[in-house]
């Protein structure tokens, strides 16, 4: 069996991954043992997975939410049954807009 460098089995994964064949059709052309081939790919694919997770982690950017702010609001009683609460920071035009509205 030849022995073979980190660079040559990256570039057999590659290669077998773009070939579009099967992992055993693959080796069958190349003269690799298929389980072997196997072995190391699932070896390099973990570390793979590895590496990628080490470089989410330090991608993190710690993030501040402002505190959220109390509005106040603004209660209408509009007869003996019609209640309306609306926060303060409403548009006082649609406010106007909208008791006419009611009124009507």
């Amino acid at each position: 069996m030849k022995r073979r460098t980190e660079v040559e089995w990256r570039a057999l994964f590659e290669a077998q991954a773009t070939s579009g064949l099967t992992a055993a059709a693959f080796c069958y052309e190349r003269g690799v043992n298929p389980a072997y081939f196997s072995v190391r790919r699932r070896r390099w694919l973990g570390e793979s997975v590895v590496r990628q997770a080490r470089t989410a982690l330090s991608a993190f950017v710690p993030v501040a939410l402002p505190r959220p702010v109390e509005t106040s609001i603004l209660e209408l009683q509009l007869g003996p049954t019609l209640q309306l609460r609306v926060p303060t920071s409403v548009s006082p035009g649609w406010l106007a807009e909208l008791l006419q509205t009611l009124r009507d």
